[in-house]
């Protein structure tokens, strides 16, 4: 009887040390949560971030530090409203996913049979080309600010969006050869919901997808006049001081969503419970289609698909002015991390990873990282040279210094040590998610640039070794009949010189013949005719516009 008394004792003593442990293991992760939120907010009574993680089906952590209102003081709390950004993508494509489920609509489908008023470009953007970025078509963000679009006293619509693109004559590449990131496909995505579900996309998430898994504090945007309550607002710094973001634009698809950290943990479920009831979404999401050269995409329908640290990560983050947001999962360890900030100096995906780095096994090493490959340096030195991004006037100059490879953007102060990781493959040696991958078989790009899954494209390019000569033949006034504007182009005592509505003083340079550039990821090809005359050009931004033309209108 005494043996059976002590080795109950011992059980229960036992039990008492694993819960002892086990919370100040808990007690443990939160310090260091905390300690993370105050590094990257170092006041409270400034703008600040609220954080979730998910763990094992349940919100498991909550933490915040600043305030979601500077006019009032007010903290963040449990149940803070702040908006997605481009997070809510994921949301627009889950719409997609649940009108095919219903059999209303199917991926193959072409896009114009829904949106017949879009221009047909020679070949097929099927919804599955808007899913992945793959469809070419233009981003609006670009053709806006190329328009000369004052953000400040203007807003726009998905009306006002849609009639822009109805207007455009070209497209930046042939449907699934290559994913380059656009809002407008989201935006197109949005239209379709509506015309195939007869109901505002707010009005159909509402009833098929968030009411269903109980996120009450979710919801597309409708009407900037809405009472929100709760809500976060966005900030940014401007001669050392806050400023709240005032916006007119009401845009819903690639962004414009609201909801909350309970809300988004909910959400979680189906990337985390594969047997939650709506897992279809996230195979949806998730899915992984091919370009048109067989090439596996990292990309998939809203959410990016990333290794990081020998897992497979499903994330998207988000950015506005004045706010970031993150959303990222690991299904392997049943975890998720949710982020967001007001102010665009907190940086929500690096918090993101650190936080995510708490649950992960100190030997846990990124796959990419550990491969090595050994170059000649004959290889190493045939890489070396100057790149320009294509449609930008982005520049990157490869160089060969201290027997390893280097690289060099016209944005970068010092050139970034690039490791070896598989032939003809490189990643930076400060980041092993930026690759560098040198083509030899691919007709238009020499250089990929892969940031955990959006690829930037590179050609090599050889500078006009005497740039800048005999300006004045440039100057002359253009117009664009896919923007409605007019540019001017001028010669001051700095240069050649361009205007356009709320962009005046741009100060032009050449690098390769005839092509100018301002180091604003824009360039402006002109061209002659058989007189050697300039009759236009035609402008290419941020690698997701390309070939605008301008037409010479006047000397």
């Amino acid at each position: 009887m005494l043996q059976l008394k002590f080795i109950v004792q011992v059980f229960f003593l036992i039990i008492i040390v694993l819960l002892s442990s086990n919370s100040f293991g808990q007690d443990d992760k939160q310090a260091q949560i905390n300690n993370i939120l105050k590094e990257v907010v170092p006041s409270e009574s400034a703008p600040g971030i609220t954080i979730g993680v998910v763990k094992d089906g349940q919100l498991l952590y909550q933490s915040y530090r600043g305030n979601m209102n500077l006019e009032y003081q007010i903290p963040f709390n449990e149940s803070t409203v702040f908006g997605l950004a481009s997070v809510t993508k994921q949301f627009t494509a889950a719409c997609i996913a649940i009108l095919e489920r219903q059999g209303k609509l199917s991926t193959q489908d072409d896009v114009r049979k829904y949106i017949p008023e879009l221009e047909f470009y020679g070949d097929t953007i099927r919804v599955q080309h808007l899913l992945n970025h793959t469809s070419g078509i233009r981003n609006h963000n670009v053709l806006l600010d190329l328009a000369g679009f004052d953000y400040e006293h203007q807003g726009y619509t998905n009306e006002s969006i849609q009639q822009l693109m109805f207007r455009q004559k070209g497209v930046n590449n042939r449907p699934g050869d290559k994913m380059l990131y656009s809002n407008t496909n989201y935006v197109l995505l949005a239209l379709i919901v509506e015309r195939v579900s007869g109901m505002k996309i707010h009005e159909f998430a509402q009833n098929q997808l968030f009411m269903p898994l109980g996120m009450q504090n979710s919801f597309y945007k409708s009407d900037l006049r809405d009472v929100i309550e709760n809500r976060a607002y966005s900030y940014y710094q401007q001669d050392n001081a806050f400023k709240q973001k005032k916006s007119l634009t009401l845009c819903v698809g690639a962004g414009g969503m609201v909801s909350t950290i309970p809300d988004l943990a909910k959400w979680m479920q189906i990337f985390l419970q594969p047997e939650q009831e709506f897992s279809y979404i996230a195979q949806f999401i998730t899915e992984l289609n091919k370009l048109n050269n067989g090439q596996e995409m990292k990309h998939a329908r809203g959410m990016f698909v990333s290794p990081y640290k020998g897992y497979t990560t499903y994330n998207h983050s988000g950015r506005d002015i004045g706010m970031r947001s993150q959303f990222i999962c690991l299904p392997e360890l049943n975890l998720g991390i949710i982020v967001f900030a007001n102010s665009a100096s907190i940086d929500a995906v690096g918090v993101s990873y650190n936080i995510l780095d708490l649950w992960l096994p100190n030997n846990s090493e990124e796959k990419a990282a550990t491969s090595k490959y050994q170059h000649k340096k004959k290889v190493l030195e045939s890489f070396t040279g100057y790149y320009q991004e294509l449609n930008s006037d982005l520049r990157m100059q490869i160089l060969f210094q201290e027997d390893s490879l280097r690289a060099l953007s016209s944005f970068g102060r010092m050139p970034v040590p690039l490791v070896a990781s598989a032939e003809n493959q490189f990643h930076r040696v400060d980041n092993a998610s930026v690759n560098y991958v040198f083509v030899e078989d691919d007709t238009e790009a020499d250089l990929l640039v892969d940031f955990g899954g959006a690829i930037f494209y590179f050609e090599r390019i050889e500078l006009n070794p005497e740039p800048n000569q005999n300006l004045t033949q440039y100057v002359g006034e253009y117009y664009s009949e896919e923007l409605d504007v007019k540019y001017t182009i001028t010669v001051s005592e700095e240069g050649l010189q361009l205007d356009y509505p709320n962009n005046y003083g741009l100060q032009l340079k050449e690098g390769q013949q005839d092509v100018f550039g301002a180091n604003r990821r824009t360039k402006y090809a002109f061209q002659r005719n058989n007189e050697n005359e300039i009759i236009s050009f035609k402008v290419s931004a941020e690698g997701t516009v390309k070939d605008i033309l301008f037409k010479k209108i006047s000397n």
